[in-house]
């Protein structure tokens, strides 16, 4: 899988850098499983290159399958 990489924001969470990336929440564990040396603290400091696995538009598109509109 390709990755690229994304720069934190001060204070930011993982489910908020997944939204920022993905459009979708729910696919934090992706950033976050590609990332093992980096503490699941609450907030993450600003600063940190974090690398961020780059998925098929799909895969977001099924996760929110189901879901009301103002919930995808």
């Amino acid at each position: 899988m390709a990755n690229t990489t994304v720069i934190t924001y001060d204070r930011e969470r993982w489910d908020q850098l997944a939204f920022r990336a993905y459009g979708d929440a729910t696919l934090m564990n992706l950033i976050v499983d590609a990332n093992p040396t980096v503490s699941v603290d609450d907030r993450l400091p600003g600063g940190m290159v974090l690398v961020v696995p780059i998925i098929d538009s799909t895969v977001v598109n099924e996760t929110t399958a189901g879901l009301p509109p103002w919930k995808q």
